[in-house]
Order: C-alpha cells, then sequence, then structure tokens
C-alpha cells in the first residue's frame, strides 16, 4: 500500500466545488473545513436563484443546516471570519458555459485551482429529460472544459456505481466509453447529438395549435365537471400554460426512458451520468480525470454526527413503505444492496481527490461496500421491520400499532407475488367496478376504493423506481483502487468492512431516516438548525469597530 497524507496534500492547495447544496457536498465542504485548516481555498460553486444571490444561499446553508453545527460549535461567531479566509463563493451555474464566469475570472481561478471537485447532479430518476442533460451531461462537459483550460487542475467527477445499468456479476472499476450496458456498441457522440434533436423536435411539436388545442378542450372538460364559466380570464391562459408545460414534460420523460432502455440503463439519472463518463472519456483524454462512483449513499457514521441525512434519499421511501401495512417488498433474496454511509464517501472522495493532485489515480474508483461487506436486500428488509417493530412498541401511536403492526413482518418477494402491489391494484379496481353498480349507498365505498386506488398506485411506481436495484440484477461493485493507500490521518480512513449492518442499521441509520427522512416524505417542514451567531461573510458580526474607512468596508467575496 502507499503512503498518503491527505494534511500535507490538501495544505495550499486550492479546490473547487460545484454541487455544494447537495446531500453529499454539503458533508464533503463540511468535512474539509472542519479537517483539512490548511488548505488554501476553497471556491465554492453556486447559482443565483430569483433574487437570493450566491452568498445569500451560501450564508442561509451554513446557517441553517445541522451538516455544519460541528464548525458553529467550534469557531463559535468567529466562524464568520474563518469562512471568508478559506471559502470563495462564485456565483455561476456548472451546466453554463464558462460557469457562467467572465473571461478573466475564469482565467484568474483556473490558474490558481489544484482540483476541480463535481458534486452537481440531478440524483432524480426519471425526471424532465431538459434538465437531467443540462446538469448531468452539459454540466459534467463545462466542469472538463474549465479544468482543461487550467494550468495543473484535475477534475474529481461523481458519478454512481449504477452506470452499469443491466450487467450482472463483478463490476470492474473501468471504463469502455463505446459500449452500452447491454453489449451493444455506443458512439457517445452520436447519441449526444440525437438527444438535443429530440428535446428540440419535443419542444416544437409540444408548442404548436394542435396541442394548445387538447389543452384547451381539457381544461373546459374540468371546469364544466366542477360548474365553473369558461372563459379567456387570466387564470384560465394561466391554467392553459401550465397544462403545455406538463404534457411537454411527460413527452421528455417518456423519450428519457426510451433512450435510457434501449441502451440497458434503468432510468434517466443512470442514463444521462452514463452518457457523461462516455463524452468525457472520448473528449478529455489528455486531461487528469478520475470518476468516482459511489453505490447507494446513505446515513453517516460518525461525521458531523451519527446518523446525519438529509430529505429524501434512496432507502427511505422503502423504510417507511415497510413501516405501513404494506410489507411485501419486490426483491431477490441473496441480491447485494450496495449501501454507502456518506461520511465513508465523502473520505474516499478526499482520497480520491489527493491522488489526482499527486498524479498517482486511477481512472474508474469505486466507492461501496458490496465487494467488501456485502449487504443483502433481505437482510435490509429484516433489519427495516426490526426497527419499525422497536419503534412502534415503543412510540406507538394507537393500541393497533403497538400491539399489531409492530408485529407485522416484511417479507422479501419476487415480483409478481399474490399479495404483489400490481395484484391488490387489480383487486381494488375490480371491485370498483362492482361498486359503481350498486344503488344506493356505493359512493361512498367507490370514493374510499378511488382513494385507496391512487394510494396503492402510488406505491406502485415507487417499487418500480427501485426494481433495478431491489430486483432486477446482482451487482457487486469490484472496490480495490482505494485499498491502494494507506492513508495517514485516522479520521480519513476508508474501511467499509468495519461496519456492523445490524448496529449500524437499527441503532442509526433508522432512527435517522425517521428523523430527517420520514418527515419529508409526509410533507411535514423540516427541522431547521439554528446557530448562537449565524454566519455573515458581507460585513462583520457585533458592533463595528472604530477604524478607518478602507477597514471598516466590506470584503467582497461574491463573483
Amino acid at each position: 500500500m502507499e503512503p498518503l497524507s491527505l494534511q500535507k496534500t490538501y495544505a495550499g492547495r486550492h479546490v473547487m466545488l460545484a454541487g455544494a447544496s447537495g446531500f453529499l457536498g454539503k458533508v464533503w465542504l463540511a468535512m474539509f473545513l472542519d479537517r483539512l485548516p490548511e488548505i488554501g481555498k476553497i471556491y465554492v460553486l453556486m447559482r443565483r436563484k430569483g433574487t437570493q444571490s450566491a452568498l445569500e444561499r451560501f450564508e442561509k446553508m451554513i446557517s441553517s443546516e445541522f451538516v455544519f453545527a460541528p464548525l458553529h460549535e467550534r469557531h463559535g461567531e468567529k466562524l464568520s471570519q474563518v469562512l471568508s479566509k478559506r471559502v470563495e463563493v462564485v456565483e455561476g451555474d456548472v451546466s453554463a458555459v464558462d460557469l457562467k464566469l467572465s473571461v478573466e475570472r475564469a482565467r484568474k481561478i483556473a490558474d490558481q485551482l489544484d482540483l476541480f471537485v463535481n458534486c452537481a447532479g440531478l440524483v432524480e430518476f426519471d425526471p424532465d429529460l431538459r434538465d437531467s442533460i443540462a446538469v448531468n451531461v452539459d454540466g459534467a462537459l463545462n466542469a472538463a472544459e474549465f479544468v482543461r483550460n487550467s494550468k495543473k487542475a484535475a477534475l474529481l467527477h461523481v458519478s454512481t456505481c449504477y452506470v452499469a445499468g443491466v450487467r450482472e456479476g463483478r463490476i470492474p472499476e473501468s471504463i469502455d466509453p463505446y459500449l452500452a450496458p447491454n453489449e451493444k456498441r455506443f458512439d457517445p457522440e452520436r447519441e449526444y447529438r440525437a438527444v438535443l434533436e429530440a428535446l428540440d423536435r419535443i419542444s416544437r411539436d409540444q408548442s404548436g395549435p394542435k396541442v394548445e388545442k387538447i389543452v384547451r378542450q381539457e381544461m373546459q372538460q374540468r371546469m364544466r365537471k366542477h360548474g365553473l364559466k369558461q372563459n379567456e380570464s387570466r387564470r384560465f391562459k394561466s391554467l392553459m400554460e401550465v397544462g403545455i408545460r406538463r404534457l411537454v414534460r411527460e413527452a421528455m420523460i417518456a423519450e428519457g426512458k426510451r433512450r435510457a432502455g434501449e441502451w440497458g440503463w434503468p432510468n434517466i439519472y443512470t442514463y444521462t451520468k452514463g452518457l457523461a463518463e462516455s463524452l468525457l472519456a472520448t473528449r478529455y483524454e489528455d486531461t487528469r480525470i478520475c470518476f468516482f462512483r459511489p453505490a447507494i449513499v446513505e446515513s453517516s457514521v460518525a461525521f458531523p454526527f451519527p446518523g446525519w441525512n438529509e430529505g429524501f434519499n434512496t432507502s427511505g421511501p422503502l423504510a417507511y413503505l415497510l413501516g405501513s401495512w404494506f410489507r411485501y417488498l419486490p426483491a431477490k433474496i441473496g441480491n447485494p444492496f450496495d449501501v454507502i454511509p456518506v461520511d465513508y464517501v465523502t473520505n474516499a472522495m478526499s482520497i480520491a481527490g489527493a491522488a489526482l493532485i499527486l498524479d498517482r489515480h486511477d481512472e474508474v474508483v469505486h466507492c461501496g461496500t458490496s465487494d467488501r461487506n456485502c449487504f443483502t436486500i433481505d437482510r435490509a428488509c429484516e433489519l427495516t421491520a426490526l426497527g419499525h417493530r422497536i419503534h412502534l412498541r415503543q412510540h406507538g401511536k394507537s393500541v393497533l400499532e403497538r400491539a399489531v403492526l409492530s408485529r407485522w413482518d416484511a417479507v422479501p418477494v419476487e415480483n409478481g407475488h399474490l399479495l404483489s402491489i400490481s395484484n391488490l391494484r387489480k383487486v381494488t379496481q375490480g371491485l370498483r367496478k362492482i361498486v359503481e353498480k350498486v344503488p344506493l349507498n356505493g359512493f361512498k365505498w367507490k370514493d374510499q376504493l378511488v382513494r385507496g386506488d391512487r394510494r396503492l398506485e402510488q406505491i406502485e411506481k415507487v417499487l418500480e423506481l427501485f426494481m433495478p436495484f431491489t430486483h432486477d440484477t446482482r451487482q457487486v461493485f469490484e472496490t480495490k483502487n482505494l485499498y491502494r493507500f494507506s492513508v495517514q490521518e485516522k479520521e480519513f480512513r476508508f474501511a467499509p468492512e468495519e461496519i456492523d449492518w445490524r448496529k449500524y442499521w437499527i441503532d442509526i441509520h433508522m432512527p435517522s431516516l425517521r428523523r430527517w427522512c420520514f418527515p419529508a416524505i409526509e410533507g411535514r417542514e423540516k427541522e431547521a438548525y439554528r446557530p448562537v451567531t449565524p454566519v455573515r461573510m458581507t460585513r462583520p458580526i457585533g458592533p463595528p469597530k472604530r477604524t478607518s474607512r478602507s477597514e471598516d468596508s466590506p470584503r467582497p467575496v461574491v463573483v
């Protein structure tokens, strides 16, 4: 193993981070600020949102997210000064050419830069194809172009293990940009041109008078149903615009799913991530790039504290469903469920980034657990049910929850099981047809069955999204390259083989989901962190000192 000191490697180095507002980006940023005080400068690339500047967004993020609590506890009211020295908030956009920076500013940062960490990504499985291409593909290409124009920088591109798509078995740490997951020959440039042409075609096809007529008829039908007057009011025109945008978005999603399925990717997210990797590998052979592929990123083990998570994540919806009366999860027994705590991922990113800076890197780095400490989907199902039982026995809201639901087991089943959601929906829909013919109080039962069917439809859609991870493919992601290095700093070690899955899942992850993820699923307000002294990098905290005009003037940090 090669010795590697992260403190020495990053000392005095300049790093740019794109995607700081995401789950992974926040933890990486907090970890670097907390553990690497000798780092030179961290450029945080953030977009303006409406009237809120990038700097204002950054200050709000630092002052309201629990992930930054250790920094507030360590530095207190001096945190603003600490951040002003180490961080420069750069107002720009990774999905825009030149990151939306002026030529002079882009050149100045690029000349100083040692490492570009691209965490920016649209992680929704099946979003509007336009958005996914803009962020996951164009964003990656813009980051690489920025690095190519620098004097010494390298690119750590955060992708995903699941660019493997439908490939089965042991997935090596390698990339063939001309081979799709279904083994078809793949021309990334041709596919990129084709998808851009498809976006233009859909935009044109969905904006003509024919589509407007369809939407108008639909809106008029709805208004008649609710007894509303049909007119050309501002409200009606607004609803028309919303309807047209919805049709365009649905067409974009359908096109993305079709293209992904054609090449063997399970969803738009993995398709655009895979396309980005292939384009980077073929266009930027002369640039130092590491494709960093984490598996399913979950709650932290230790940093910033045990159980930090953020809202909606991969296992959250499944765990939430298994805490309800629904307990039959489509899953193949023995399939790896490759989850990895977020602080293990940021440790691995830090190692891969240091190797890039020193030009000792590998082209592809996997960051998962299936190779070293395999956690199966049936074991996850068992521990999730156990976690719910423990919670319900202690905190169930009713006798039914405490006495019955707390003893309701979760069972992994083959797709198409007798009690699968699709079969339950068929039963519900059959009952609806019967009840519609009942003359007396059938409408009450009908309404209940309609609501039940909608709920089952929502569950069915969730399960369809996660079927590739739980049922369809058996994949073990080879994880060797991170083990090349003997990291000198213990707090940055990558050792997933040390995870005790029962302890992690029951004592850390399930309480974490209950605190951070389940409220987001239920639409409840997000818990906010409130430090004693909020971060204000634009001006000093407390009463102004009696100094000269030049010293009183705030130091600009926004680009």
